[in-house]
């Protein structure tokens, strides 16, 4: 069984869901011989990193995997999650303390960034200073929103959605928000009336985990594809495309 993990900088004392999370196939071989066909099961709804359109497996990590694959080549088959009932839900980190995983290369850098409405004066932290603002339960923005609370004198609220977060920040119910960096960039393209801080902190790194001693051929083989999309520039091209 492989898995796509959020390992993070911050040591979190939690077992977190996935983004993704990919079952090896015995062995599938379609067309040519030396293909092999690896199920994978994606987390539906997680713009921009994954969700479906048409039936159509599509977002950062989907294009990052068909590129990976390509030049490796084997195939990938997407599933939703919803169609797996031991599918483990929702997107964060998951914590290897156990060892019971092997690791691939990270293959994205994830970030938070304060997000305010595009109608505010808020440009810094310091200008947060006795205000209210939102963070996901369960997040990198909690921990971070948290962290900094004490300083700017801060009362942080959670939230279980960023639908709920955002409606509150549009409302004047919060001056301001720490959300993933992408999900926010992604909702701003997509009309909503926000504006970032130019500084972004830095969380977790995206990689793939296997079963301990299991799956070695398929980490080797993502491992050479990711840097080959490192060194020809489609990796660069991809990342841009949702920033």
């Amino acid at each position: 069984m492989i898995i796509i993990l959020q390992k993070g900088d911050y040591i979190m004392k939690k077992i977190i869901s996935l983004s993704l999370l990919i079952i090896i196939s015995l062995a599938l071989f379609t067309g040519c011989k030396d293909t092999k066909t690896y199920n994978v099961l994606i987390k539906d709804n997680n713009s921009p990193y994954s969700n479906f359109e048409d039936n159509k497996a599509k977002g950062l990590e989907v294009d990052l995997l068909d590129a990976i694959s390509k030049e490796e080549n084997f195939t990938i088959n997407y599933v939703k999650d919803s169609e797996k009932d031991d599918y483990i839900s929702a997107s964060s980190e998951l914590i290897n303390e156990n060892g019971n995983y092997d690791s691939t290369d990270s293959y994205y850098q994830k970030g938070i960034i304060f997000t305010t409405r595009d109608d505010s004066n808020i440009n810094s932290y310091e200008q947060l200073l006795h205000q209210k603002i939102g963070v996901i339960k369960d997040s990198y923005g909690e921990d971070f929103g948290n962290q900094i609370a004490p300083q700017y004198n801060l009362t942080v609220k959670e939230y279980s959605t960023e639908k709920e977060m955002y409606g509150d920040c549009k409302n004047n119910k919060i001056v301001g928000f720490f959300d993933d960096t992408l999900t926010v960039k992604s909702a701003i393209k997509n009309g909503e009336k926000f504006k970032t801080f130019e500084n972004e902190e830095k969380t977790d790194s995206l990689s793939l985990m296997v079963n301990k001693g299991e799956e070695k051929e398929f980490v080797k083989a993502f491992n050479s594809g990711l840097k080959q999309i490192m060194s020809n520039g489609e990796y660069e091209k991809i990342v841009n495309k949702y920033k």
